[in-house]
């Protein structure tokens, strides 16, 4: 019965009917409910249906910390990093954000790859993430950077560094994980977690390199629809392509509407 009302207020709030839904929600997370707590707490740190109220979302997101995906870590996470209803705290952004990696979410385990090769926390290009009606990645601008940027206050640069270790090894394994995900899940986020897999053996980071399995780990990327991927092989391994005698694997790269030469 709860899972039903929990799919209403859903509808209530893709319909438009925003204070209806956060009003269910609140009503539903009071009796208990995970999904509606989380539910709540987004509406809460967006100003969704009802009054912002950052800190009053913290509060939620952390009683929805039990809920499958690591939705609510990586929101703890993004929070602690940015101070949003919370004392800005480096060290619990890492922690929580390692949290979220490890339940399964994908922004998080790219997150932690970038940091660990930069060996510093950044500005994240995902603000925060919804359910409503299931994961959904809030970018704070359009398009997707992912380029590790880190802010160029000196005091918190040092901060955001001493959070967490350069570490390639580690940052190989988190690409690695995040490159499993089913593009599905999140397309984009998918296409670029196999791209940077890739890259992680072309240019030795985390492991010995090894042009081969990076080119062909690429072509996979490709087949997948990363634009970065294709890019790299047509300007700096356009041999690859050349080569490629896969004719299932052509047919995928020309499925993404790419040109490739005869085979």
């Amino acid at each position: 019965m709860i899972d039903m009302d929990v799919k209403t207020a859903n509808v209530l709030f893709l319909e438009g009917e925003r204070e209806r839904a956060a009003e269910l929600y609140s009503e539903l997370a009071s009796e208990g409910d995970s999904e509606a707590a989380f539910n709540y707490a987004y509406c809460l740190l967006m100003g969704e249906g009802t009054e912002r109220n950052e800190a009053l979302a913290k509060s939620y997101f952390t009683f929805a910390l039990g809920l499958r995906g690591g939705d609510a870590s990586y929101n703890l996470a993004v929070m602690y990093l940015h101070g949003r209803g919370v004392r800005r705290d480096f060290s619990r952004a890492y922690s929580h954000m390692y949290d979220a990696a490890r339940g399964g979410c994908l922004e998080a385990q790219l997150y932690l790859g970038i940091a660990h090769t930069l060996g510093s926390l950044f500005e994240p290009d995902i603000i925060a993430i919804s359910r409503i009606p299931f994961h959904k990645p809030i970018y704070r601008t359009e398009g997707l950077y992912l380029g590790g940027d880190v802010p160029d206050a000196e005091r918190d640069e040092e901060l955001m560094r001493s959070a967490v270790r350069h570490d390639p090894g580690t940052a190989l394994r988190w690409f690695q994980i995040a490159a499993r995900h089913d593009p599905t899940y999140t397309e984009e986020l998918s296409q670029k977690s196999k791209f940077l897999y890739a890259r992680c053996y072309i240019d030795g980071l985390g492991t010995d390199f090894n042009r081969e399995r990076g080119n062909s780990l690429m072509l996979l990327a490709a087949a997948d629809g990363s634009a970065d991927a294709y890019a790299y092989l047509e300007t700096e391994a356009p041999y690859v392509l050349e080569g490629l005698r896969d004719e299932e694997l052509i047919a995928k790269i020309r499925g993404q509407e790419r040109i490739l030469p005869p085979a």
